[in-house]
């Protein structure tokens, strides 16, 4: 395919060779920096574009053709990554803004469209250099959640909230231990060095004391063992019961563990008997409660993004929710939050940015090709992840977050798709 060529037939080979290089450095430093100095990670994003766009642009008219085939060819993946600007701009339009924009935002996921054909041109060994990535930020993220973790459960660690900051912290780990299918022979030093960060990844979740992402453990530890062709079955039963060994032990031997899951049943129990509504469960619940009203209320085009805290504001007013939880600004679940501000279109478009995707690298979690199945289990671990992390999080309100979810999720989708176009003779890259 032309979109995984070089670009020397358009740029001299120097320069093709200089922006393939660049382009898979910023590829890993994405996740590298993503905590460390957001502004950066936000710079590498970009670059990626920018990588993109001229790809496109010295293949020709040849190039473009081609990317247009793919574009029909998985029409359905790409309207689900653009389903949730479409739904922002399509509220607007129905509620009659004055003037109908797409927040960068949201728009940040219909970006993947023009990040993958960018991705297919640096090919299967250009897109692995994410795995140095994920690696890092997991290693990054527990080094530093175990300084400021010291003197307690901290509320930010740096520009992040904890919460988020955990949730991808162990996301990162996982696809770092995933990623250990595209070893070659013989790196057992970066099979272990992945299993540090999958580890790391763990502590940085246990440190954050983020319950919803706990509940994901089980879950990317699942996919990951589904993706391993070189444990045998009786190796992952060994392998799921260490894991809920270590789950165990640490319930056992933690009293901050103990402590967070025992307040569950208490502010369940204190919600449900009206004594105290401001708990971490509590006030969720009563963000979901509010969520559901509001898309009672106006169910094609909800309350608008621009409108939600207000709205609460209203509600606590109504003494609806209490003050507390009327000063929060999005509704702890992504589903609920997007239904809310956006209507049933809103809900359909997150729902669809998980799912789409799922059916899709499904679909080729048991190919035949070693690399592709390991970036359809990656792909896997990125939408069952973000799908648990949401259910308690509203992990898509920050650009970042946005960024990370389609930068990955296009890396996999491209692995996905040079595999099934390339020519068998046609060495990777």
């Amino acid at each position: 395919m032309l979109l995984m060529t070089r670009l020397q037939g358009s740029l001299p080979l120097g320069i093709d060779k200089a922006l393939y290089l660049s382009a898979c450095v910023v590829l890993a430093a994405f996740p590298t920096l993503m905590f460390v100095k957001p502004s950066l990670s936000n710079t590498c994003f970009g670059l990626l574009l920018g990588w993109s766009v001229i790809a496109l642009a010295a293949g020709g008219r040849a190039a473009l053709a081609e990317y247009g085939c793919i574009l029909r060819r998985y029409w359905p993946f790409m309207l689900a990554m653009a389903a949730l600007p479409l739904a922002v701009l399509l509220q607007q339009l129905l509620a009659g803004a004055d003037d109908p924009h797409v927040p960068y935002l949201y728009l940040r996921f219909a970006l993947f469209i023009v990040l993958v054909p960018g991705l297919l041109r640096l090919g299967r060994r250009g897109m692995q250099n994410i795995q140095l990535g994920f690696v890092a930020c997991a290693l990054i993220s527990a080094l530093w959640l175990h300084e400021v973790a010291a003197a307690g459960r901290p509320s930010h660690v740096g520009f992040s909230n904890v919460i988020p900051f955990g949730n991808l912290a162990l996301l990162t780990g996982m696809l770092a231990v995933i990623s250990i299918g595209w070893n070659r022979p013989g790196d057992h030093w970066l099979a272990g060095l992945k299993l540090l960060g999958g580890f790391a990844g763990l502590y940085a979740s246990y440190m954050s004391g983020t319950r919803g992402g706990w509940l994901a453990i089980p879950v990317l530890a699942l996919i990951a063992l589904a993706a391993s062709r070189r444990l045998t079955r009786l190796h992952k039963a060994g392998v799921l019961a260490g894991l809920a060994g270590l789950m165990a032990l640490g319930w056992f031997s933690s009293a901050m563990v103990q402590q967070r899951t025992a307040a569950v049943v208490s502010e369940l129990s204190k919600f449900s008997q009206h004594v105290t509504l401001d708990t971490s469960i509590g006030i969720r619940l009563q963000l979901w409660q509010a969520s559901l009203r509001m898309l009672q209320a106006h169910p094609w085009t909800g309350v608008g993004p621009d409108n939600y805290e207000a709205i609460l504001q209203s509600l606590a007013a109504q003494h609806v929710i209490t003050p507390l939880a009327a000063t929060l600004p999005h509704a702890h679940n992504d589903v609920l939050h997007a239904a809310a501000t956006l209507g049933i279109l809103g809900l359909l478009a997150v729902l669809a940015l998980y799912l789409v995707p799922i059916v899709f690298f499904l679909r080729h979690l048991r190919s035949a090709n070693r690399g592709t199945q390991v970036a359809s289990a990656m792909g896997l671990a990125l939408c069952f992840g973000f799908m648990v992390f949401g259910l308690t999080e509203a992990m898509f309100i920050t650009t970042l977050t946005n960024a990370f979810y389609s930068l990955v999720i296009a890396v996999c989708f491209s692995y996905v798709v040079v595999h099934k176009n390339v020519a068998p003779a046609q060495p990777d890259r």
